[in-house]
């Protein structure tokens, strides 16, 4: 009889000690929403190596300058944000590796960061699978928004429609377009080839590069051939470096025959040289407005981090994602990510740009919209600016 006994409660604690392992493993599946803790985890996910260092070491800097700073001034209702810092080497599969584990083991209720379109889509599905919280502060190409994800830079159409009429009207209508071979670049040469016919303008060539690329010798030589009025360039990253120096150093005059970039931003100036000056560029952000908001922002960064890194729009997006979540889970009450997203719809933040909004549907922010051509000092003169705010069209 006792070991009948016996043998019953031991498959009771057997079955009971499955079931419990079975919870934990569900609880851990979920974002942890911190409500019992004195802080609130968030993740910077945000590389300071590899082929994307270039932007995301900045981003990473203002993201911990925002985090200090609203901790400084008492967190978010009373809760200090503990920030883990993750750098991913620029690796989409490693960025992957390092979100699940930042929800997993760390407990994080919001990730800040990652940057290419390849390294999004990585880490989108783990977000998505964990139910966590994505905040993405880089320009891209606007395509199948998630749920899971809050957007505070460009999509196509914010760049390209003030961009494009500026350049048919101030520079030639003969276009060669250039990209780096992932979704952001072909998706907005796409959206800006549909709009050349109404502009008078035309396509003359049009090249895609791989990320990581070196030598864009032969790149150079078709569009010397074409002899385009200007080279619209959505080359991105460090590979911005090796194209502009290679159209310098292969006999491409900027002032016949200007790039207008939607990817090169202060710090990639800063890399190239010389070799950019007479080039365009348009963002949301660049670090020479003159405002008294984006000059105390400049300069608070410039005391913090030194001068070897730049304030460019996706670090200025950072900051400015940073203080929207805050905001939001301060709204919110919560660190449920369906709340935090409630709470972010048409929610206004002022920032180093100015002030913004973001949509009260699709996840993204309404932006101003600046061009800025190079001068021989590597800084940028804001030549056009946007009419107030330009609405994020996604797909």
């Amino acid at each position: 009889m006792r070991k009948k006994v016996l043998s019953l409660v031991l498959a009771a604690a057997m079955v009971f000690g499955m079931t419990g392992c079975d919870s934990a493993i569900s609880s851990e599946s979920k974002s942890d929403s911190g409500d019992k803790s004195d802080t609130i985890k968030v993740g910077v996910l945000l590389s300071t190596t590899g082929d994307f260092s270039i932007s995301e070491t900045p981003m990473k800097n203002c993201a911990q300058m925002a985090i200090d700073e609203i901790n400084e001034k008492g967190g978010i209702n009373g809760k200090k944000i503990k920030a883990i810092y993750s750098d991913y080497g620029s690796d989409p599969s490693m960025a992957a590796e390092k979100a699940q584990e930042l929800i997993l083991n760390d407990k994080v209720c919001a990730i800040v960061g990652t940057n290419s379109t390849s390294t999004r889509l990585s880490v989108e599905p783990i977000i998505e699978k964990y139910d966590n919280l994505l905040v993405y502060n880089t320009f891209y190409e606007g395509e199948k928004p998630s749920d899971n994800v809050l957007y505070t830079n460009t999509v196509p159409s914010q760049q390209v429609d003030g961009f494009l009429p500026y350049i048919t009207k101030n520079i030639g209508k003969k276009i060669f377009f250039v990209g780096s071979d992932y979704e952001f670049p072909k998706n907005t040469i796409s959206y800006a080839k549909k709009k050349l016919k109404d502009l008078g303008a035309e396509c003359v060539g049009e090249e895609y590069a791989p990320s990581g690329t070196t030598d864009f010798a032969s790149i150079v030589n078709k569009i010397k051939s074409a002899k385009p009025d200007v080279i619209f360039s959505a080359v991105a990253g460090n590979d911005s470096v090796s194209f502009y120096s290679d159209c310098s150093q292969y006999g491409i005059d900027m002032k016949k025959t200007p790039i207008c970039s939607v990817a090169c931003h202060e710090g990639t100036v800063k890399g190239i040289g010389k070799a950019a000056v007479g080039t365009y560029s348009c963002f949301n952000y660049f670090n020479v407005l003159g405002t008294t908001e984006s000059d105390e922002f400049v300069k608070k960064y410039k005391e913090k981090y030194g001068t070897d890194t730049t304030v460019n729009n996706g670090a200025e997006s950072t900051y400015t994602g940073v203080y929207m979540l805050a905001d939001a889970i301060e709204k919110a009450g919560s660190t449920k990510p369906a709340d935090i997203v409630k709470a972010a719809a048409g929610m206004e933040i002022s920032c180093p740009a100015g002030k913004i909004k973001m949509d009260e549907k699709n996840h993204h922010a309404w932006l101003p919209i600046y061009i800025g051509k190079v001068n021989k000092d590597l800084t940028f003169d804001i030549v056009s600016k946007s009419d107030g705010l330009v609405e994020p069209v996604t797909d």
